[in-house]
């Protein structure tokens, strides 16, 4: 895995812009940690699960703030994506995240039934 390192002064209340780094779009969002994964904005690295990307990050200083998996259906972000009350700037990780569960259930479908459909 990715190393992690203690911030000097952690992420720790509201309104803390979070880039993603492929759209270059803002979520303003609530954050508590004290701790970061090492990395650089876009930069791509081999995991356990294939090749990763960081793909957010805080322009205050260049925290990482998200990874996604590029051959498994799998991402992480490192802030509270808030689905109800308050800001709704994170909604689209819930709709990514449905979007992921979707594809790996048709492809198990299909698979059980041989390719067929």
């Amino acid at each position: 895995g990715r190393g992690t390192y203690k911030m000097r002064y952690g992420h720790r209340g509201i309104n803390v812009p979070v880039v993603e780094h492929a759209t270059g779009r803002v979520a303003i969002t609530s954050q508590n940690h004290g701790f970061a994964v090492v990395g650089e904005p876009g930069e791509r690295f081999d995991s356990d699960f294939g090749t990763a990307v960081v793909s957010h990050f805080c322009p205050n200083d260049n925290t990482v703030e998200g990874l996604t998996c590029l051959e498994t259906p799998a991402f992480s972000v490192q802030y509270h994506p808030e689905a109800a009350a308050g800001p709704h700037d994170a909604a689209t990780l819930f709709d990514r995240f449905a979007g992921l569960m979707a594809q790996h259930r048709d492809s198990a479908l299909n698979s059980a039934r041989g390719g067929i459909g």
